[in-house]
């Protein structure tokens, strides 16, 4: 299961969020309580490009800078990357064949990751800070 306490400051953020945003983020939040792995990945990339483009929410007034940041971060690609790994088969990679505890230990460290990067992409768009 993911960290309680960045599950409380997603969940804490979400007002600040649109309402797509807020929907997606509600349902990645069930999804790393149940320790969902893939899930999360997938969600934290989809909740992300939803951030960036939905014209309502606080991160809608975010400056180019920042909107730039959060979207080209080297953290974000990797973000798109391993989702992109998840949601179009490319072999058992990466612990998605989740047949030892090493594969399960692979996922659950990516979606932590992926956790960490949605939160600071936030965090960045919300209150600039980088």
């Amino acid at each position: 299961m993911a960290d309680a306490a960045l599950l409380n400051r997603l969940a804490a953020i979400k007002r600040h969020l649109g309402p797509h945003a807020a929907l997606l983020l509600d349902e990645m939040l069930i999804a790393a309580q149940a320790g969902l792995h893939a899930t999360v990945i997938v969600q934290s990339c989809a909740i992300l490009d939803v951030i960036l483009r939905e014209p309502t929410g606080k991160p809608a007034s975010a400056d180019g800078i920042d909107l730039a940041a959060a979207r080209d971060s080297r953290d974000a690609f990797w973000l798109r990357e391993r989702r992109n790994g998840i949601v179009h088969y490319e072999g058992g990679r990466g612990g998605l064949m989740a047949e030892s505890d090493a594969d399960r230990a692979i996922l659950s460290r990516d979606a932590d990751r992926a956790l960490h990067i949605l939160i600071d992409a936030i965090d960045l768009l919300l209150w600039g800070v980088d």
